[in-house]
Parts: C-alpha cells; structure tokens; sequence
C-alpha cells in the first residue's frame, strides 16, 4: 500500500505539472493572439466573426485534471453529414439495442445484488457455525493469479457469489497494468463520448466542445451538447442520441472479443516483426528474476514440450498441463534407461517427508527413481518390495538427456546391466518437469535443450509468462505484442461494463434520462405534442422516480458490496 501511495503522488505531481507547463504555452499564445487582434481593430473583421474559432482549455485541480477543446466539432458535422442514411439506421439500431440493455442491466443488478447478499450470509453462516475468527477462513487463495486455487470448493462458492470484479489497483489490479488500464478506460470513454457526438451533429444538435479527464484514478471523456434544443426533438431522436455511446461500446467490445479470440491479432503481428509459434510451442516473454530458471531460460526462446507432453496448441496445451495436469490422460509408464551399475549404496534420497521434500540425499546431483518391472520380488513383504523397487540414481545423465533411451521394460535399453526407472515422488510431493526448448532464431541454434525444474507445476506457470509470438530479430521488442492484448483486454472488458452500467436508469448516467424520453414517448398521444393529460403526467413521473430510486440504490449497494467482498477476498 505505501509503494502504491508513492507512485500514486509522484504520478500526480508529474500530470500537474506537465498541466501547468501546457497552461503555461496557451496563455502565452493567447496574449500574442489577443495584441495581434487589437493592432488590427480597424480593419473589417465582419468575415472574420462568421469563421470557426478553435478555443482550448485546461482546468489543473488537485488530483483532477480536464481538457476541453472544440476543434473536433467540425469533423464530428463532416462525418455525420457524410452518409446521413447510414447513420440514421446505425442509431436507430442504437436506440433499440440500448433499451434492451437497460433492462437486461436491470436485470443483471439485481442478480448481482442478490449474490452479494449471499455470498456475505454463507461467510457469516460458516464463520458462525465453525466458531472461528473471521480471520482463520483461508479466503486468501481467492484472488491469486493462477486458474486453479489450493480450494477449488471456495473458490467456485466465491464466483458464485460475485457478478462484478471490482478494479483495486494493487489488489485485485496488478500494479503493473496500470498503464493498460488507464489506456483502456480512455479509449472506452472516447468511444463512448463519439457515439453522443456523431448522434448530435446527426440530428443537427450543436456540440459545444468535446474533453477528457482525469480525475484520482479514473480516466475519461465527455461531451458538451446543446440540450434545450436536444429536448426539442422528437423521442426516438433524442434515444439516438442517448443510446449511442452504449451502442458504441457494445460494438467495441463484439468486435474486440472476436479479433482477440478468433487469432486475428496474433495473425496480424505474424505478418509484421514477430512469428506465429502456434504449432511448435510457446514463446518466453520473461522469467522472474531469482527463480531457478531465470539463469537457464531467456526471453525469446521457444519451449516445446513438457516432460512427454508437446505444446501443440501452445497456450491452451501450456495451461493444461501445468495447471490441470492431474486431469489430464496422459500416460507416464515409458521409463528412462539406467544402469545398475550406477545405483547407488545409500537409499536416502527415496526418504522423503514434508521436512525434506526432495529425499535426504547429502549428494544433490542424485534421485529417486521407481524401477519397472514385470517380475516379482521374492519377498511378499509390501515394504520391502517398494524398498527394492526405489533406487537413487544421477539425476543429469538419465533426465537432462536430449537423446535419452526410452523404455518400458529393462531389455529395451543397451547399456550393461540395465534397468528402466521412472522418476519418483509421493503424491502432493513436488515432481521433475523436464523443460525442452530452442534456442532465439538469429542465434543460428535450432536443436533442442532440455533442462530440469523440480517443484510444483504450478510454479513454473507462476515464473515464466509465454506468448505464440515470437520475434522475429533480436532488436523487437517482447513488450509490444503482450501490451497490446493487455489494452485490448481491458478495452473489452471496459466496454463491455460501461455498456451494461452506463445505460441504467440512475443518476448521472445516460439510462437517467433514456428512461425519462422512453416514458414520454410511451405516455404521449401521437396527435398531441405535449402531455395534456395530468393524471398521465402523474403516473408517468412516479413511474420514472421509483424506478430510478430503485436502480440507484441497486448501483450503489453492488458497487459498495463488490468493492468490501474485492477487498475482504484478498487480505482475510
């Protein structure tokens, strides 16, 4: 928390002062501006009135900063006038898609806040019923990065009991995606603030200037429109104009789901300074510094199988293994040939207990090994049998073995008095994974390597991040495929969000006063041009308030709760 206060200031003191600086350049240019002006008083400036004056400005507050400008109005008028049957289909289809998600949105805060009120009663009830502090509940597994938790049995009961992911930078964020967050969130504001622009000038409502924010954490944009001669417009004209940043952000997010997940962005990057490795395994973005792999693994490189198991759908076969392993029908019955010969006298690195994880061997270059047989043993004695049957060996010249020999009995290998072995650890003991993998392309190095990790899976998917983008010269930056599939991520997501939340009949959002056009349009008589009746202008008034009272309250309970439960998941 105190390293997130620390660039949480620094980020603000640098914006305010990059604030000041800019308001700095406007001034001066608007003081040359305005002497330029006044030595030309007596000269006709009637043309010069009737032209477009552009007009800037920064407003620079503690921890809030806006910029307002106009210079977009004239391209906001050009595009709608463009193709104006277009655009009155595109927000027609707007209008009626955004009354749609304004009651699915309904729909879905109730189910949200319905959930929340759950999910808090089971915690009461289980803390209650076990008699422990409300501290001792092992919810701390809940917000974890990996896909597959220590509890899957509370983890599934806490997705249950949640609708929203609240954003807590530093919590349920990473702080490392802030940057992607903030692009995100701007780029659905924009959008968003387009839609209102393009709808107005559509209509020929005046767009008085265009602006974006940032405000604490929460970037955005907004748009400034004529609204007295908006409201004099018919209903459905003033829902185009209501429902178009919803619209907007909904076609954002169809169309950002489907090049994310139907490979249209890996195969537009694959035809730049990176290559597609989706069929021979999976490229290393970076490994985390003071791991055992930091020194053995670099970036760039390609790993193409664990232990037996190729990644021949790369991201998909990479998660599986190392995070469903255990589900997997994957057969481990082809040994490893050895010889007897190098077996070794004591047994101590088979010994292994939760003290010792990895055997009681003082020799760290040997393990334990389960030799196959068919044959067997004299004595019947279980123990005894399993005794035999777990040998130390040297770990290096059986498993980091490029060109090891396979076998399934002992007369598979040729080696003098051979013996085929198997790894061996206890169940939830940690495991070998040999990790085969290629050397970076310009290293001119195509054979395969191959070297040991001994832990759980579940960690080497911790250490190491992996794309199936590799690039393609040793100058293009790893950062840049990743980064843009964080933004457009996030921009899904956002949009995604802002479609459902922004289009909910409560205040200060566009669903406040879609709800009060829908119901004008609804209660007024197709012949009058006002509402008449009062009994009608009544009922429609209660109508209006209770529902957005209801509505409101909803927000701001699912927003509390979401934010209180974010919160609880990670520090109980």
């Amino acid at each position: 928390m105190f390293d997130f206060l620390i660039t949480f200031l620094g980020f603000w003191v640098v914006v305010h002062a990059f604030c000041h600086f800019i308001q700095q350049k406007f001034h001066s240019k608007k003081k040359f501006t305005n002497s330029l002006f006044q030595t030309t008083t007596n000269l006709p400036i009637t043309r010069r009135q009737t032209k477009f004056i552009p007009e800037n400005h920064i407003s620079n507050q503690p921890f809030n900063v806006r910029f307002t400008t106009n210079r977009l109005n004239p391209y906001f008028k050009s595009l709608a006038n463009r193709a104006p049957n277009f655009w009155k289909i595109w927000f027609s289809i707007g209008a009626f898609v955004g009354i749609l998600t304004m009651i699915i949105g309904i729909g879905v805060m109730i189910m949200a806040s319905w959930k929340l009120v759950t999910g808090f009663l089971a915690i009461i009830w289980k803390v209650e019923s076990n008699s422990l502090p409300a501290t001792t509940i092992t919810l701390n597994n809940f917000v974890k990065r990996n896909f597959i938790d220590e509890n899957p049995k509370e983890k599934d009961d806490y997705d249950n009991h949640q609708v929203f992911v609240p954003v807590i930078p530093g919590v349920t964020l990473p702080m490392s995606h802030f940057a992607y967050y903030l692009i995100a969130l701007l780029i659905c504001g924009v959008i968003h603030e387009m839609g209102h622009a393009i709808a107005a000038a559509k209509e020929r409502i005046e767009v008085k200037y265009t602006g974006i924010f940032l405000y604490i954490i929460y970037p955005g944009a907004f748009v400034e429109i004529n609204t007295h001669d908006m409201k004099e417009l018919p209903c459905f004209k003033q829902l185009r104009i209501l429902c178009a940043g919803v619209w907007h952000n909904l076609i954002i997010f169809l169309l950002g789901y489907l090049i994310l997940n139907t490979g249209l962005f890996a195969s537009f990057l694959s035809l730049t300074l990176w290559r597609s490795v989706d069929n021979m395994g999976v490229s290393i973005i970076s490994v985390e510094k003071n791991t055992p792999l930091f020194d053995h693994i670099k970036p760039s490189m390609v790993i193409t199988k664990l232990d037996d198991f190729v990644l021949n759908n790369s991201l998909d076969s990479w998660n599986s293994y190392l995070l469903e392993n255990n589900k997997l029908n994957i057969s481990h019955d082809i040994g490893f040939c050895a010889s007897e010969n190098d077996i070794t006298t004591s047994t101590d690195c088979c010994k292994i207990t939760e003290d010792f994880p990895y055997g009681r061997a003082e020799d760290s270059s040997v393990s334990c090994f389960k030799r196959i047989t068919t044959q067997p043993y004299e004595n019947n004695s279980k123990n005894n049998s399993q005794l035999k049957l777990l040998v130390c060996l040297p770990t290096i010249p059986i498993l980091v073995n490029v060109n090891e020999q396979r076998c399934i009995k002992d007369d598979n290998c040729n080696l003098e008095s051979p013996i085929c072995v198997l790894p061996y650890s206890p169940p939830r003991f940690p495991k070998s994974l040999r990790i085969y993998y290629k050397d970076v392309p310009w290293s001119g190095n195509e054979q395969e390597n191959v070297l040991l990790f001994l832990g759980k899976l579940q960690d080497v998917w911790e250490i190491v991040q992996v794309s199936i983008l590799q690039p393609r010269w040793s100058w293009v930056p790893l950062w840049i495929p990743e980064s843009l599939e964080l933004i457009l991520s996030y921009t899904i997501s956002f949009s995604l969000a802002l479609c459902v939340l922004n289009i909910l009949p409560a205040f200060q959002l566009d669903g406040h006063h879609a709800l009060a056009t829908l119901l004008l349009w609804i209660y007024r008589d197709p012949r009058e041009t006002v509402i008449i009746n009062s009994k009608k202008n009544k009922r429609r008034k209660r109508i209006e308030n209770g529902i957005r009272y209801f509505v409101t309250g909803l927000v701001v309970w699912v927003v509390i709760g979401t934010l209180i439960s974010g919160i609880f998941m990670d520090n109980v």
